[in-house]
């Protein structure tokens, strides 16, 4: 452990001491157990997907078939590490984050095999109304990430309730888990069964399948590399994924910025941080709402996002400058109390 000093007008200020290196999975195994071992767990099928990836090459809806358990491990690996990580953090309030931090675990765990066993079986795992097995998949799936959804309001509940040592700290974790529900929220809007669904119902020819994340087109057409987002049309996946991991963006910039800056202004830096996320959330769910392509904005999108920026950047030069002029009052301060 190593204890920092800080700039504050003009002062050094002592702060809570800093961990020492390579403490990040100690933490998160002290805060949740059951998580940080699903992190590893999803580390071992990250590494299965990706073997599973290059060897099997068919297809569920024109993407590769492991392409989805891959994104899905990598997703969990970096949700599961971070939350028990956050749940470390916390003293008062730690029981109840450690019993939410169980619930999640299972949740998650129970998604992970289902999308799984779906990529081995080369079908889709949601939306996916095709069969009564299926359709028990999808049930058994859409209430996992209920019960992960409702575990997690209880979780960022009991942040509220924490007195953190650090007050940083405290706005990195809440406006985090926030964001994260925001996140959970948008992807409610993709298991609602789209119109043409709906069409193909009332004719008679049934609905095999019940939501989507493509707008302006069915799921499975050209995709973007990597991601798999849609290259064509808007795709909703694009604001649930900034959603659900900004809190590991605000985490890093509060760990960056930990050892020199002061609690006052590394709250603001989070303040910041989060606002950003939150409208580039706004901004990506409104282009896919609009079946508008990511890579293909439109003038009034070019706007947002030059609006967007310019808003970000502004606000962090306002926050350097401010405590620039902090330091300056600080120093003349000191000088005039020495004379």
């Amino acid at each position: 452990m190593q204890t920092t000093t800080v700039m504050n007008s003009g002062n050094l200020v002592a702060r809570e001491p800093v961990p020492a290196r390579f403490t990040f999975f100690q933490q998160a195994y002290r805060g949740s157990a059951s998580l940080a071992i699903l992190g590893w767990a999803m580390v071992a099928d990250l590494v299965f997907s990706l073997a599973a990836l290059l060897l099997d090459p068919a297809t569920v809806d024109g993407s590769p078939a492991w392409l989805k358990p891959l994104k899905f491990a990598i997703s969990t690996t970096l949700f599961s590490f971070t939350v028990a990580w956050m749940i470390g953090s916390m003293e008062r309030s730690q029981r109840l984050a450690r019993w939410m931090g169980r619930v999640m675990t299972a949740s998650l765990a129970l998604e992970i095999v289902l999308i799984d066993m779906q990529a081995a079986r080369h079908t889709s795992s949601h939306y996916n109304l095709a069969t009564k097995f299926d359709s028990v998949v999808w049930m058994a799936m859409g209430s996992g990430i209920a019960i992960l959804t409702v575990s997690t309001v209880l979780l960022f509940v009991a942040t509220c309730m924490e007195r953190f040592r650090d007050r940083s700290l405290a706005w990195a974790v809440r406006l985090g888990l926030a964001l994260a529900l925001v996140g959970m929220a948008s992807g409610s809007m993709m298991s609602l069964p789209t119109p043409q669904q709906l069409a193909a119902a009332h004719a008679g020819k049934g609905m095999p399948r019940s939501g989507a994340h493509t707008v302006g087109a069915s799921d499975g057409g050209p995709g973007m590399s990597v991601t798999g987002w849609s290259a064509d049309h808007g795709d909703l996946r694009i604001a649930h994924f900034l959603g659900l991991h900004a809190m590991q963006g605000l985490l890093l910039a509060w760990w960056m910025t930990r050892a020199r800056w002061t609690e006052g202004r590394q709250s603001r830096l989070m303040k910041i941080v989060a606002a950003s996320f939150l409208a580039l959330f706004a901004l990506t769910l409104w282009q896919a709402l609009r079946g508008q392509a990511f890579l293909r904005p439109d003038e009034p999108t070019w706007i947002g996002w030059v609006c967007w920026l310019a808003g970000s950047a502004g606000a962090l030069l306002w926050l350097g400058r401010q405590a620039n002029q902090n330091q300056r009052s600080g120093k003349l301060e000191s000088i005039g109390a020495a004379r």
